[in-house]
C-alpha cells in the first residue's frame, strides 16, 4: 500500500517536470522568436534604412517622366535623392531640370527662316538635356550626371558632368577627396592613366590629331568621380576634340 502510494508520488512529480519543460520551453522559444524580431527591427530602423527620407523608396529614384522625343531618347525626368538631409539638392537639381525644359525649340519655330537640317526628331530644333545614371556597391550609391545639347543638326553634344555618392550606413555625402584617399590615388595619377588611353586611341584626319589631348589634360575640370556597382573608382570626363567634343569613363 505505502509502495503503491510513493509509486503515485513519484509519477506525479515526474509528470509535473515534464510540464514544467514544456511550458519553460515554450515562453523561452517564444522570448528567442520576440528577442530576433526586435534586434531585426532595430536593424532594419537604424541601420541601413534610417537615413531614408521615405523608407518605401530607393535611395536614388526618379519622378515626373516627360518624354520629348521616343526616337531621339529625349527624356525630362527629375530624380529625387532619398537621404535625409539632401532635400535641397533635390530641389535644386529640379530647378535644373524646370530651366532645361524651358529650352525645348522647335524647327516650325523658326518658319519664317530658311532653316536647314540634319535630323528631325519630333520637329526639335535644339534644347538642354540631361541624363543620369545610378550605382550601388555594398554600402555606396552614386548618382552621376551628364548635360547635353541637342540640335538638329549635330544631336547630342557633351557639355558637363556632376556627380553625387553617398555612404547608406552614416548618410554622408563623399567629396572628392574622400574618393581619392579612399581609393589612394591621385588626380594627377588619373590623368597619366587618361593620357596614355588617349594616345592609344588617337586618330588623325588630313595630318591634325583629331583628339586634343593636351587641351583635354590642361583643363582638366569637367570630370565627376564615381563608385561603380562592382566597387571600383570610376571617372568620366570631357574630351576635346577637332570635331565634336564628347565624354568617356574610365575604371581607376
Amino acid at each position: 500500500m505505502e509502495e503503491n502510494f510513493k509509486s503515485k508520488i513519484g509519477f506525479s512529480i515526474f509528470i509535473i517536470f515534464i510540464l514544467f519543460l514544456l511550458v519553460g520551453g515554450y515562453f523561452f522559444t517564444q522570448k528567442v522568436i520576440n528577442d530576433d524580431y526586435n534586434l531585426g527591427s532595430n536593424k532594419s530602423n537604424n541601420g541601413l534604412n534610417s537615413y531614408k527620407i521615405d523608407e518605401t523608396k530607393d535611395y536614388i529614384y526618379f519622378i515626373n517622366e516627360t518624354v520629348i522625343s521616343k526616337d531621339a531618347n529625349l527624356i525630362y525626368k527629375d530624380v529625387v535623392i532619398n537621404i535625409k538631409g539632401e532635400e535641397e539638392l533635390t530641389e535644386s537639381l529640379e530647378k535644373e531640370n524646370k530651366e532645361n525644359k524651358n529650352t525645348i525649340k522647335y524647327i516650325t519655330d523658326y518658319k519664317d527662316f530658311d532653316v536647314e537640317f540634319n535630323y528631325n526628331y519630333d520637329n526639335l530644333y535644339s534644347l538642354y538635356h540631361r541624363n543620369y545614371e545610378v550605382y550601388e556597391f555594398d554600402k555606396y550609391v552614386s548618382l552621376i550626371i551628364k548635360d547635353y545639347t541637342y540640335s538638329c543638326y549635330d544631336l547630342l553634344t557633351f557639355k558637363g558632368t556632376k556627380s553625387y555618392v553617398y555612404n547608406v550606413l552614416d548618410g554622408t555625402r563623399l567629396s572628392e577627396n574622400d574618393l581619392l584617399n579612399k581609393y589612394n590615388v591621385s588626380i594627377d595619377e588619373i590623368k597619366e592613366r587618361i593620357k596614355e588611353d588617349l594616345l592609344k586611341s588617337q586618330t588623325y584626319e588630313d595630318g591634325e590629331a583629331v583628339i586634343k589631348i593636351d587641351e583635354t589634360l590642361n583643363n582638366f575640370n569637367n570630370y565627376s568621380l564615381y563608385v561603380n556597382d562592382l566597387g571600383k573608382l570610376c571617372i568620366t570626363y570631357l574630351v576635346k576634340s577637332i570635331k565634336t567634343d564628347y565624354n568617356l569613363s574610365m575604371e581607376v
